[in-house]
């Protein structure tokens, strides 16, 4: 399952020191070599393990499925897909003529050996078509149904995600199944890896869209100013993404004005304020609404992420699938907080609150280390509650401290972040807001009795139900108050010139290669 403490954004200002550059002799020097920054090592992209970064999976191996933008499902290694009626089985018209790269041919037998590696098999059964499985059934070479115990409606976003719905060649495992190499069909093949990089060469034999140069190679810079510094001396070409190698706001300005060039698309991810479902004081509605009505959205977008964010009202932005309705971002409005807190039976005196002789005291749970640039963002927003009347005490505890305190509750307002795309709405929704789900440190952003019964329809509709109930669960989370949206933060990478015709796939989970070219 993956975790929301993955945002690296609002860290240092961006320096134009060199000390940090990378040295030249960590790459390949050919004119054919696109050179990208990740911030961990890829590890062996074992498919069922979750040990390596999940940016590289999508580059080697392919899915049935792929996610477009927008949320759009495009063919992969299926040409075509149908749901029945009753929806309890999906077929799969397969790619014809598809091998892996070590020649072994992709067909239905190859495709049923690989589902049924996960599904079924407890330890996925956090996605949903895994805890429905029932049986597969293969009708020739190329085609192949799943039968399903009960009916999946996200089953089909749920096959684009990263891992382990993608498919790994019969022959790079063990006798005990084991993965032993990453052997997929995708359009590159991992050449060597080790802690300090990984090499890639094309799949000449790929049944896609081939790339326009021969060698990739992902170098581990786990410093966000050597990765900037390595663009800017042409040791790298390409750095940035959520799940690569964050780039913050700051550091992309600084890069714009040293003349590389920074592109930024709309964000899948929203960041946002949860509540305590267990305090005292939150669970005051006048408490809340008050919160909601104090932040200023626009100024954390425009002053913390230097533009490079959106102003939120809703769970997740408009790119996302089934994201319902668009609310009107609200402008800070300190009067009317202050009036929601009197109507609400609060007593002012002296700038301060009570009620029933308790304090407007609020517990802000912060941790740098689980969300770097947070700390900044929480004293924003703490002063901006401040002048409402609102006393805010900001908690910075680490991540030991932070995997601790937020699931079980230990505060009054906490950061969180949705997943994104290609796991929302469903991977938030089923998580982060279902009191009997399991989200780890992650916690929640919001449960209730009476919630759990609105996600549980919403996550279960199918058809035009389904925008219905989707629908009808956001509106039980605006008109409860029972989240606070912030900014949706944008997709930020940059490259040098060298790197040209660069564009964003749909995903930061999916490292751009596609149509770039590199000038000599």
């Amino acid at each position: 399952m993956i975790t929301l403490d993955r945002r690296n954004f609002l860290v240092s200002t961006a320096g134009l020191a060199f000390a940090a550059a990378l040295p030249r002799t960590a790459f390949s020097e050919t004119n054919d070599t696109l050179k990208i920054a990740i911030a961990a090592e890829t590890g062996d992209l074992d498919l069922l393990q979750n040990v390596s970064t999940l940016s590289t999976y999508t580059i080697v191996f392919d899915a049935l499925i792929h996610y477009g933008q927008n949320g759009a499902l495009e063919p992969g290694l299926a040409t075509k897909w149908t749901i029945a009626d009753d929806q309890l089985s999906i077929a799969f018209d397969l790619r014809e003529g598809v091998t892996f790269s070590d020649g072994t041919p992709f067909d239905s037998t190859a495709a049923e050996w690989n589902l049924k590696r996960w599904m079924g098999v407890s330890d996925f059964s956090w996605i949903g078509v895994s805890d429905a499985y029932d049986s597969i059934v293969t009708d020739g070479p190329n085609k192949l149904t799943v039968k399903l115990k009960r009916p999946v409606p996200a089953a089909l976003l749920e096959l684009t995600i990263v891992r382990p719905v993608r498919f790994l060649s019969p022959k790079a495992v063990d006798k005990d199944g084991k993965q032993t190499a990453p052997i997929g069909t995708g359009p590159w093949i991992v050449e060597k890896y080790d802690s300090s990089g990984t090499s890639l060469v094309r799949n000449d034999k790929y049944w896609g869209e081939k790339p326009l140069f021969s060698r990739m190679e992902l170098k581990v810079v786990p410093d966000e100013l050597a990765r900037a510094n390595g663009l800017r001396s042409g040791d790298l070409d390409v750095i940035g993404g959520d799940w690569v190698a964050t780039l913050s706001p700051r550091r992309a300005r600084a890069l714009e004005s040293d003349g590389m060039k920074v592109v930024a698309e709309p964000g899948t991810a929203t960041m946002l304020l949860g509540y305590s479902p267990t305090s005292k004081i939150i669970a005051d509605k006048a408490v809340r609404d008050a919160v909601y009505a104090s932040v200023d959205r626009a100024a954390i977008a425009k002053v913390l992420f230097e533009g490079f964010a959106d102003p939120a009202a809703d769970l997740f932005p408009a790119n996302v699938p089934s994201s319902g309705k668009r609310h009107d971002v609200p402008v800070r409005d300190v009067a009317a907080a202050k009036k929601i807190l009197a109507d609400g039976g609060w007593a002012e005196s002296g700038g301060a609150w009570t009620k029933a002789g308790s304090p407007l005291t609020i517990d802000f749970l912060v941790s740098e280390e689980s969300l770097p640039g947070s700390r900044r963002i929480a004293e924003m927003i703490q002063g901006q509650l401040s002048e409402v009347g609102f006393q805010v005490q900001v908690s910075s505890v680490d991540n030991a401290t932070m995997h601790e305190r937020r699931p079980a509750f230990d505060y009054d307002l906490a950061f969180f972040t949705t997943y994104g795309a290609p796991y929302d709405p469903d991977g938030t929704l089923g998580n982060a807001f279902v009191s009997t789900a399991d989200s780890g440190p992650d916690g929640k952003i919001y449960v209730s009795d009476a919630l759990d019964g609105v996600v549980k329809a919403a996550l279960e509709a199918s058809g035009a139900e389904r925008d219905l109930k989707m629908q009808a669960l956001y509106d039980w989370l605006h008109d409860n108050t029972a989240i606070c949206p912030l900014v949706v933060s944008q997709r930020l990478w940059a490259h040098n010139p060298r790197a040209e015709n660069f564009s964003l796939p749909a995903t930061d989970y999916d490292l751009p290669f596609k149509a770039i070219t590199l000038k000599a």
